[in-house]
């Protein structure tokens, strides 16, 4: 069954960005390192389309605090993925 998926955008210190993806499951995937937000949004696009693919709707979420820090994170492949 297709899970809700949120996202959210993060700023780093070093001017570049983090799209943090939150399944309804819990689990969290980081993509990293977006070299401007126009890439960031560009990602962000093609994870709607694959969502949607299998059903899964894609919204932003609703995010009060920009610190990602309680997520965690593990790089792979130019991807963190995250459990929680």
């Amino acid at each position: 069954m297709p899970q809700n998926v949120e996202y959210w955008i993060t700023d780093r210190p070093d001017g570049h960005f983090d799209v943090v993806v939150k399944l309804e499951s819990g689990k969290i995937f980081r993509r990293s390192g977006c070299i401007s937000r126009a890439e960031a949004d560009t990602w962000i696009e093609g994870l709607r389309m694959l969502m949607a693919a299998i059903g899964a709707p894609v919204s932003a979420a609703d995010v009060t605090s920009d610190d990602p820090s309680p997520l965690g994170s593990q790089t792979v492949d130019g991807a963190d993925h995250s459990t929680s």
